[in-house]
């Protein structure tokens, strides 16, 4: 069933955390005042009248996996339930390939300015404390952005409320679910969407699908939204596979030209070929992901890279790794650089290499820079700290196939 939200004034959608932060507020108001007449939705043995939605904008910033304050999303536990995501699409459905933020990767939880109100009954604790997982899913000529979020949760179920839910079913495993597939006018736009939202014991899981246009087509059906977010292995609770890797992170340094990015075959072969290399070169380091597992780097940047913890015989220390066309505008390009700091030399076959130290660096911040510009003007770009050896590094960004 589609449901069409056609109220005046300002429709926003309200998290679903506030029907149920005020579910004992409201069921109280709907026992002793006279409501509005609602009609019966499949599964609901309460329906609340729709409410007008309201906007609102915060600053947050962006979280760490470990965080003490939020315990169960570990690193490898984000991988976990990314993975999970994944294969619950449908075999057709086909997820874009693009940067790990935007890859269907559950990220690490915002942070927001504690004790702020943001409307009456309503704290940001309670918009809070959930991971999200977000990216571009195709079906034949449809194609949508999905939105799955995850929050720890141990709450009431809260009642339906019309233009919110259509549907609300009971799973096998006692897992309840509600889902929608409405059509929503906006400033004179309508947007198609359907949205599932599953009410475990223990967590909370939503996503959401969309696209403009009223009669838009959507690659996920409603059926389909309802079992991904009824998957146990999205519960807050579910274990973590033994040997489960960290998730990629989101790598690529800002370039002032933006240029297209690279294709997935690309990048898995430039990987193959850094692989290839890595042994070679450092055949007594271990690393926390594969080296040649190389992502997207950040939109516009046209590159490949990877950020990876490294243990060798001589310590450990975190390297980042960026393949990409040579930029001369980049910001902060280790190329660039002009100070007393900045050595640079050039190799028989034409390669510049240029290296840059930090005598006393920021906390978390490394202190070598390495650039290695090849004569095809392929740019292999490193930071890394002192337990690496510069002389290997320059060895790595010389291996043959990494030319773009």
């Amino acid at each position: 069933m589609r449901t069409d939200l056609r109220r005046g004034g300002v429709w926003a959608d309200v998290v679903v955390v506030v029907a149920i932060v005020t579910v004992g507020t409201v069921v109280a108001g709907v026992l002793e005042d006279q409501q509005p007449s609602v009609e019966a939705i499949p599964g609901c043995d309460v329906v609340l009248p729709a409410e007008e939605g309201f906007s609102f904008s915060i600053g947050f910033y962006g979280g760490r996996y470990d965080d003490p304050d939020h315990p169960w999303l570990t690193a490898t536990k984000a991988s976990a339930m990314s993975t999970a995501l994944v294969e619950s699409l449908p075999t057709d459905v086909q997820l874009e390939f693009a940067a790990p933020s935007n890859s269907l990767i559950f990220q690490p939880i915002d942070i927001y300015p504690e004790g702020v109100e943001i409307a009456e009954g309503v704290t940001v604790e309670d918009i809070s404390g959930d991971s999200t997982a977000s990216g571009v899913v195709g079906r034949g000529e449809a194609r949508a952005p999905l939105r799955v979020s995850v929050k720890e949760w141990d709450g009431e179920l809260p009642p339906c409320v019309e233009e919110r839910v259509d549907e609300r079913t009971r799973m096998p495993d006692g897992t309840v679910v509600d889902t929608l597939d409405a059509v929503s006018d906006f400033n004179g736009g309508a947007t198609h969407r359907h949205t599932a939202v599953a009410y475990f014991a223990d967590t909370l899981v939503h996503a959401r699908t969309s696209n403009e246009g009223r009669d838009a087509m959507l690659p996920l059906e409603v059926d389909e939204l309802r079992g991904i977010v009824a998957n146990p292995q999205l519960r807050v609770t579910a274990e973590v596979p033994d040997g489960t890797p960290t998730p990629p992170r989101e790598c690529g340094s800002y370039r002032e030209n933006p240029t297209l990015p690279l294709s997935k075959d690309r990048v898995e072969s430039i990987g193959a070929s850094l692989a290839e290399q890595w042994a070679v070169v450092f055949p007594d380091a271990q690393s926390d992901r594969p080296i040649g597992d190389l992502v997207l780097g950040s939109s516009g940047n046209g590159s490949a890279c990877t950020i990876v913890n490294v243990s060798t015989p001589t310590g450990s220390a975190e390297l980042s790794v960026e393949i990409s066309i040579g930029d001369t505008t980049a910001r902060g390009s280790v190329d660039a650089q002009d100070s007393s700091g900045v050595n640079r030399s050039t190799l028989p076959d034409g390669t510049v290499v240029t290296r840059r130290s930090v005598e006393a660096p920021r906390e978390g911040q490394p202190r070598e820079w390495l650039s290695v510009l090849r004569p095809s003007n392929t740019l292999v770009q490193f930071s890394f700290g002192n337990e690496i050896d510069a002389d290997s590094l320059v060895e790595l960004a010389s291996a043959p196939g990494l030319d773009l």
